[in-house]
């Protein structure tokens, strides 16, 4: 407590937890967890600042917490298109790193961190491909012109690589993309429509609903189906038959978020520091075979 009154500092960073619900397939979990670890090896804490979703509503608690000095930093996650989180930080001197890039502003000052979603997607299209998919759906939301675009476009150029003759009108015909609403019911009509060997999904939220939607349609996951999914939650681990996914090294992403947070609060910053860190694809069950299209050829003429 002296050195703190000393140093005027409290020891305490800031960190939004939002209306995550149970089982929920989130990576925040995880990555708040690493922060934190790593943070008390600098005699730092995490404040858990349990407020709504919106821009301003994180803002007016940023406010409160600046103002009061009750925090020395703040760490901001899931960024978007027109963030004005970061914009309000930036402009009030307040130390803050981002986990996640600040997209569509080249100009953006700030610290950021984050995952190059873009490689995953491709590592997952490549393992596919590898193991004799051509036909390689993507399931995703809508685009927002930030990490769900990022995504898709990963998977859209992957394919158009790997597969052109499979792509002839465009792509659009093996892509799907839908809101969580009505989500299982609109992954069955892709799948019987669109006929894809393989999908590769935004998350791993996703990837469940496509396994599921996969057997409702007569097809089986690891054996003449695959299903890559994304940020290697819980979700993926416990799923039957397990799914493939694209694991984000949180770890890695913790302690550069440090490494760039802790200058700022001690005045030392030189420049801003922007990273990108390559994912890495962990092989399960739900992918983890060889597919011969004759099987799923056989399989449709069997009466």
């Amino acid at each position: 407590m002296a050195r703190s009154l000393a140093l005027q500092r409290t020891g305490l960073v800031a960190f939004r937890v939002g209306e995550g619900t149970r089982n929920e397939a989130s990576l925040l979990d995880p990555f708040m967890r690493e922060v934190a670890r790593i943070g008390a090896e600098h005699d730092y804490r995490l404040v858990l600042d349990a407020v709504p979703g919106d821009d301003s509503a994180q803002i007016a608690s940023y406010q409160d917490l600046t103002a009061s000095r009750s925090v020395d930093a703040v760490i901001i996650v899931e960024t978007h298109p027109d963030d004005l989180r970061a914009r309000w930080l930036t402009d009030n001197n307040v130390p803050f790193v981002a986990f996640g890039r600040p997209w569509g502003e080249d100009s953006a000052k700030h610290s950021w961190v984050d995952v190059d979603s873009r490689l995953g997607i491709r590592q997952a299209v490549e393992h596919l491909h590898d193991r004799g998919h051509s036909r390689i759906g993507y399931i995703g939301s809508p685009v927002d012109g930030g990490r769900h675009e990022d995504r898709r476009e990963g998977w859209r150029e992957a394919v158009a690589e790997l597969s052109p003759d499979s792509v002839s009108d465009g792509l659009t015909y093996l892509s799907f993309e839908s809101r969580r609403r009505d989500l299982g019911a609109n992954i069955d009509a892709f799948l019987e429509s669109a006929e894809p060997t393989a999908v590769v999904c935004q998350d791993d939220q996703f990837a469940h609903e496509a396994m599921r939607s996969a057997v409702r349609v007569g097809l089986k996951p690891g054996e003449d189906f695959a299903v890559v999914g994304f940020d290697d939650s819980m979700v993926a681990r416990r799923a039957q038959p397990a799914i493939s996914s694209v694991a984000q090294p949180l770890t890695m992403a913790a302690t550069l978020v440090w490494e760039a947070l802790l200058p700022q609060i001690r005045g030392e910053q030189d420049k801003p520091l922007r990273v990108l860190i390559p994912p890495e694809l962990v092989v399960r069950e739900s992918s983890d075979f060889e597919f011969k299209p004759s099987d799923r050829t056989q399989q449709k003429e069997t009466p």
